[in-house]
């Protein structure tokens, strides 16, 4: 009998399905696009890569090595910081790109002259443009459901990404249908619309990831002391971490010194402190190493 992988294997085995599904996408969408000339289908394969991108950050930040489990978020290293910059350099080249082109289309189809891009749209395009809506929107469905199963904050982002691309294929698919009615102007709005929701993307995309980029203390040392010092039994606590962001996921590392009249009820005390942690900030971690006034022993009281 085959046994259910544990969570952490099914966040990076989903992960690596939206890498590749997103990959595959791409590679269809902008031969597809430049076949058929498509400012709108070539603007939307830019926002797939978009989420692309932004999975293979996820999955990078889960299967860092440094990191008690994959779930743990405590800063994006090197390379995560290298694919936001040459992501960055090649989405300002593609949209300079695609200005250039967006703004010829309009020029020509304003003066109502020969497009120096004709569109070519027909149903093949159009039913394959239907097909990778709709296996986007199965895969967002899917995420969606084992992040809130699992709790999992990268999931759950990585789950709404997917809506947000299947979304705007719907946007691609009324667009080119305009065009193919007769009507290539639907094909230049279509582009302006996605365009400016590219950017938005591309935007929210470095607000979640960028202070991954930078490992930094999340809450002060001195606030996390008080709520455990204010746990009955704890003498004091030192050795303070905190990496992550609030409301997101972090990790917590505290070490507590208990009277040793409270030694029997160490966990409990672990436990309550956590509770008080979460309901304070949200998802999160925590490791305990607890020592009693008596005895400097160190263990894991979680």
């Amino acid at each position: 009998m085959s046994e259910e992988p544990t969570p952490d294997l099914l966040t990076r085995l989903l992960l690596l399905a939206t890498i590749w599904l997103m990959a595959l996408l791409v590679w269809v969408k902008v031969a597809a696009g430049w076949e058929a000339r498509s400012l709108t289908l070539l603007t939307e394969s830019l926002y797939t890569l978009l989420v692309g991108c932004n999975g293979v950050l996820s999955f990078l930040a889960v299967t860092n090595p440094d990191h008690p489990t994959g779930q743990d978020i405590y800063g994006h290293g090197r390379r995560e910081t290298a694919i936001a910059l040459f992501l960055t350099a090649g989405l300002t080249l593609a949209c300079a790109f695609l200005i250039w082109m967006f703004t010829q289309q309009v020029t020509a189809a304003l003066q109502r002259e020969v497009l120096p891009f004709p569109l070519q749209v027909n149903p093949p395009l159009l039913q394959l443009v239907g097909l990778s809506t709709l296996s986007t929107l199965a895969l967002a469905l899917f995420c969606l459901y084992h992040a809130r199963r699992l709790k999992h904050p990268l999931l759950g982002y990585n789950a709404t990404q997917l809506f947000k691309d299947a979304t705007l294929g719907i946007v691609v698919l009324l667009s080119l249908w305009g065009v193919w009615w007769g009507e290539p102007l639907f094909d230049l709005l279509g582009a302006l619309i996605l365009f400016i929701i590219l950017l938005d993307g591309f935007w929210h995309m470095i607000c979640w990831q960028l202070p991954l980029m930078v490992e930094q203390v999340s809450i002060a040392p001195d606030v996390l002391a008080a709520i455990a010092q204010g746990v009955r039994g704890v003498s004091y606590c030192y050795r303070i971490r905190s990496r992550g962001i609030v409301g997101q996921f972090l990790y917590i590392q505290m070490h507590l010194v208990i009277e040793a009249r409270y030694e029997p009820q160490a966990p409990l005390i672990a436990r309550y402190i956590e509770e008080e942690l979460r309901l304070r900030y949200g998802a999160l971690q925590v490791t305990f190493y607890i020592e009693t006034e008596r005895k400097r022993g160190v263990g894991n009281g979680k």
